[in-house]
Parts: C-alpha cells; structure tokens; sequence
C-alpha cells in the first residue's frame, strides 16, 4: 500500500470501502452455507427421514463436503469482515475532528449516504459533503495483512 499521505482521495475512499465489501462477501457466504445445508437436508435420508433408493449414496458424501466447505468459507468471510472493521474503526479514531469522525463512521461502517447523514446529523449536504473530503485529508489508513 502507499504512504497515506501519498494516497489520493479515491484511494482513500476504496480503502474504507473494504468493510461495506468485506460484509457483501459475508452474506454471501452465509448464502451459500444455506442453500448447501438446504441441498444436504434435501438428499440425505439421515437428514430428512424419506425413503430413498440406493443408488444416490454417492450424493450424500458430497452434499457433506460441500457443506463443510461452505462452513469453512463463512467463518473465513466472517474473520476477514471483522478485520476490516477492526482497520477502518482504528483509522477513523484518528481523525482529530469529531463531525469529522461521525461523517466516516456513518459513510464506511454504518454504509449511510451522505444524504441521510447530513438529515441525521442536521446539517446542510453541502457542509457534510465539506466534512467528508476534510476527513479524507486527515485520515491515515493501516496496511491490510490479511488481505
């Protein structure tokens, strides 16, 4: 990654973006691990308590293993999205100003638009817009060593 003060705006703004991203992969990883456990549930004569004919033995294995996979790369997607919030709460916390501070947690971990901020905040969307690019000057985002 680049010195912070070497970074632009944009990259900025793409490195705070990781959380709301990191939580995109999250669920779908939690929807993958559904529709495996629904596909196991399915097959699985065990699972369901149906009758069923012999020759789908072979299903049953692979419905087990693909829920164990599936399993696996949720609690992976779930380590990484906690990470990234980790990393984004620690560079938000050092942003001196307190408007500031709120405007990012808001915008990159709460996921709110800068619309709906300058309403809950009641400010004006230009002076939270304002905020928004000071912060960005202020703000020194960690490497990633997870990523």
């Amino acid at each position: 990654m680049k010195d912070s003060a070497t970074m632009t705006e944009q990259q900025k703004i793409e490195w705070l973006q990781q959380y709301q991203r990191a939580r995109r992969g999250e669920r779908l990883a939690n929807l993958a691990l559904e529709l495996a456990r629904e596909e196991a549930t399915r097959i699985s004569p065990v699972l369901d308590g149906m009758p069923r004919k012999s020759g789908h033995s072979d299903r049953v294995p692979r419905a087990a293993e693909h829920l164990a996979e599936a399993e696996s790369a949720c609690a992976d997607a779930a380590l990484i999205c906690h990470r990234a919030r980790q990393a984004v709460r620690q560079a938000i916390a050092g942003v001196p100003d307190a408007d500031q501070r709120e405007v990012l947690h808001r915008r990159y971990l709460l996921g709110q638009t800068l619309t709906a901020i300058s309403g809950q905040m009641l400010l004006d969307y230009r002076w939270v817009r304002r905020l928004h690019r000071r912060a960005l000057d202020t703000l020194t985002p960690q490497e990633q060593p997870w990523a």
